[in-house]
């Protein structure tokens, strides 16, 4: 073709088609000079096209970045996006976007809208072996996708084949946060020897490795003392962690944190510094609209309030919770487990529609997680058993029991079966408390085990067993401050009707009602209360500082579920109105 073209300028004749004889001046003639022309203008177009959307794509990008640093995360995530919807992307721009996309997604409305993303960015990491540092980093990611969905046994071959890929190419640093990814997926399985292995084959942890290494080594750390009863130690390693995390950027891993100490304080019996906890992530959560984590950690305080008996408080966090349009799988399985007990409290019909989430059990199931199976259990238990189906509550109560192995953190499940559960499986249930009742820390366990006990002793109309152990199990709830199931182990305690008064003795008529669930002096408090006196005269009388009366008030209207002194004498009239008619008839 050369050697033609050359024969053709020396012939006169075009250089390119080698026909027709040019113009002067020309070495192409005019036909190939138009074609030519055309074929110019298009790539021309073609570049300005290519251009623009390489501009569009940068805009993309740059809007997602300034969304995700005002914590905007869906509008970042659907700025990164619309940006890999665009065609003309290069790979390594493209794999930079999918990352941020994953990063965005996992803090907004919806995490599962990056997970198609991340598969193939797996795939394109897993070919390449000099991106073994992003392959490692993307199977953790998806290792904690899997936990989101409820799909935590999945992520378990996930995070051990990081640790492998890391050991693989001598990648130390990535091998210890791959390690210690692994260990909560460990802890939720029960598999707590397996976690302590693990633990104890990272070797050392010191000043020299990375914030978040450290970070997590002492809250899993903390985690595992804490399930083993040691408090101290527990304490210890998450005030480390808090200590730490006040110099980490990562807000995921600061309310992750927060929420894991809260959990394993209450474990302990320490549901004021749960509380507390829980109410710093709620407002990192809120300062920074961290999607799905905002419900999640609304069901978590919302739950937290009306064990301590703060039903009120508790609905108005329910509410917020509800409020969400997250629909992501351990977000249902909140909203089931802590939802459907306050409602069913409330007598909130509307609230309780909201809180049925029939695929809450499936997904618990699959997940086998001990705490979400027993928590979901309990709650639908107890919902079946409510609309007269105690046959189905019976059923899944039975289902959850073969699973679990291990108690959840507030032992739902077990007093669920000795509440609704066949008789049958009483013994196995007990048996679930006694690993932890051995435990140095086992406050919560003791006192749900005698809620158990009591619970069992009045199903099998044993009256005595029924007010010793309904007794020993209120006294234990309130040092714990839980007073909704010290409410529920005193209604267990059967009541006495009071003996006439004989010859030469003044008839006194005790509290009536409701009223005998208060201590001693707070019934003294009621007494004087409703003859008028005020909180300062009230002290006086007793002997008392005016702030000891007003917490004796606050928890006299927590207990009878009133908010006012008004709403004290509508109720004492009443209930001394219903119990003299009564003890009229009885009366010789």
């Amino acid at each position: 073709m050369a050697r033609r073209r050359q024969h053709a300028r020396e012939a006169g004749l075009c250089a390119r088609c080698c026909k027709t004889r040019p113009s002067s001046g020309f070495v192409t003639c005019v036909p190939c000079n138009a074609s030519a022309l055309v074929r110019s203008n298009r790539k021309r177009k073609r570049d300005r096209e290519a251009a623009h959307l390489r501009q569009i794509v940068a805009a993309h990008e740059a809007a997602g970045d300034r969304s995700q640093t005002h914590h905007l995360f869906d509008d970042a995530a659907q700025h990164y996006h619309e940006a890999l919807n665009v065609t003309v992307i290069a790979p390594d721009d493209r794999l930079r976007l999918v990352e941020k996309l994953g990063s965005a997604s996992l803090l907004s409305e919806n995490p599962n809208a990056a997970t198609p993303w991340r598969d193939r960015m797996l795939d394109a990491y897993l070919g390449d072996s000099g991106t073994a540092e992003k392959a490692i980093e993307t199977l953790l990611q998806t290792a904690r996708q899997r936990w989101i969905d409820s799909k935590t046994p999945d992520g378990v071959p996930i995070c051990v084949r990081a640790i492998r890929i890391a050991e693989v190419h001598g990648l130390d640093r990535l091998r210890k946060v791959a390690t210690l990814r692994l260990v909560p997926h460990l802890i939720v399985l029960d598999r707590l020897d397996d976690a302590i292995h693990y633990l104890d084959n990272l070797g050392r942890i010191d000043s020299h490795d990375d914030l978040s290494v450290r970070i997590s080594y002492h809250r899993e750390k903390g985690a595992v003392a804490a399930l083993r009863g040691a408090a101290t130690e527990a304490y210890a390693n998450f005030e480390k962690a808090a200590y730490l995390v006040n110099k980490d950027t990562d807000l995921y891993r600061i309310t992750s944190l927060l929420g894991d100490y809260a959990l394993s304080a209450i474990t302990l019996g320490n549901i004021e510094r749960g509380k507390a906890l829980y109410e710093q992530a709620l407002l990192i959560v809120r300062r920074n609209h961290m999607g799905w984590l905002v419900p999640q950690l609304c069901m978590g305080y919302a739950d937290i309030l009306a064990r301590m008996g703060q039903y009120s408080a508790a609905h108005g966090y329910l509410l917020e919770a509800l409020s969400s349009d997250t629909h992501v799988p351990i977000v249902e399985e909140r909203f089931a487990a802590t939802g459907i007990p306050i409602a069913l409290h409330l007598h909130d019909e509307a609230m309780l529609m909201k809180c049925i989430r029939p695929a809450a059990i499936d997904l618990a199931f699959q997940s086998h997680q001990s705490a979400r199976i027993g928590s979901v259990s309990a709650a639908f238990a107890q919902l079946y058993a409510v609309q007269g189906q105690k046959r189905k509550s019976r059923a899944l109560l039975h289902r959850a029991l073969k699973i679990v192995n291990f108690p959840d953190e507030f032992n739902e499940l077990p007093l669920a079966i000795a509440q609704y559960g066949e008789l049958t499986d009483a013994t196995r249930a007990r048996a679930l408390f006694e690993a932890r009742l051995h435990l140095p820390s086992a406050h919560v366990a003791e006192a749900c085990a005698a809620l158990f006990d009591a619970f069992v002793a009045r199903r099998m109309q044993e009256r005595e067993r029924t007010q010793q152990m309904a007794t020993e199990a209120a006294e234990r709830f309130d040092r714990l401050h839980w007073y909704a199931y010290g409410d529920l182990a005193r209604s267990l305690i059967p009541l006495t009707r009071p003996i006439s008064a004989t010859s030469g003795e003044a008839y006194k008529k005790p509290l009536a009602g409701s009223l005998v669930t208060l201590t001693e002096r707070e019934q003294q408090v009621v007494e004087l209360v409703l003859k008028g006196l005020t909180n300062r005269t009230v002290a006086e009388k007793l002997s008392i500082s005016e702030n000891t009366v007003e917490k004796h008030m606050n928890s006299i209207m927590r207990r009878l579920d009133i908010r006012s002194r008004h709403q004290l004498v509508d109720r004492v009239a009443g209930l001394e109105s219903k119990v003299t008619a009564d003890e009229l008839e009885d009366r010789p």
